[in-house]
């Protein structure tokens, strides 16, 4: 698949899922204590890239003293202009960000790389954007070490979403960075709970598509390494997300 046509399809996916996908979201990263992590300083200037509905951004409007965001789905960027109209957003292509080179204290990135099929023009551009004693922040969900388990996961990633490109295993985005010119300073991967429901609801998702990924769940959910269990007619299973924070190498 070409560049631009998964541009359309994620474009396309994420303008149809704009009206929910906030409120599915909304909490998503509260407990993950990503202010801290980042170690970004007050006032500082920053970035998000697949910056979506804001509400990763928007962790960071205490100590911030802008927020910039970046995101290639207009439909998502408008709801964050109603949430958050504080925020300075923009359409853009992360692989190509308009900002000028040492503009920003801190760049990051949540739930947005593993729907890039190549990755590395987009943490490259987020170095570049950096300021020299800034830092770089990924949130990204990750696939085990196992290369079975990454495919089967990935497929069934597809099936429910087709704008995603591939979870990656964290030693996948460790050589990324490292490839980028960025040298890790911090990482921590966390294991969550979830369900299927919620995962996927009614309001937002095809009921075809739902219950093509419930049987692919059946079929072949204990090969994705994600522990799927049945709960009555709904599933739980664990999302392992990843948090990495990159200095200048």
């Amino acid at each position: 698949m070409s560049d631009r046509s998964h541009t359309e399809i994620l474009r396309s996916e994420f303008e149809r899922a704009a009206e929910n996908f906030s409120n599915r979201t909304k909490g998503r990263f509260d407990k993950l204590g990503v202010v801290d992590f980042s170690r970004v300083d007050d006032g500082a200037k920053v970035l998000e890239v697949g910056a979506g509905t804001g509400n990763f951004l928007q962790l960071f409007a205490g100590v911030a003293g802008q927020l910039v965001g970046v995101d290639l789905t207009p439909a998502m960027l408008n709801k964050a202009r109603m949430a958050f109209p504080e925020m300075d957003l923009m359409v853009g292509d992360g692989a190509r960000l308009p900002l000028g080179s040492g503009s920003m204290d801190l760049a990051t990135t949540a739930q947005t790389l593993h729907h890039v099929w190549e990755p590395l023009p987009v943490l490259k551009e987020m170095r570049r954007v950096t300021a020299e004693k800034g830092r770089v922040l990924i949130v990204d969900q990750v696939g085990t070490e196992r290369y079975e388990e990454v495919l089967a996961m990935n497929e069934l990633d597809v099936m429910r979403d087709p704008s995603h490109a591939s979870s990656r295993p964290p030693s996948a985005l460790r050589t990324l960075l490292r490839v980028a010119g960025l040298r890790i300073a911090a990482e921590r991967i966390v294991d969550e709970e979830h369900r299927l429901s919620d995962w996927m609801p009614e309001v937002e998702f095809p009921e075809d598509r739902i219950e093509k990924v419930k049987g692919f769940i059946d079929a072949h959910g204990d090969a994705t390494g994600m522990n799927f269990a049945r709960v009555g007619d709904d599933y739980i299973f664990n999302r392992r997300r990843m948090m990495i924070l990159a200095e200048r190498a």
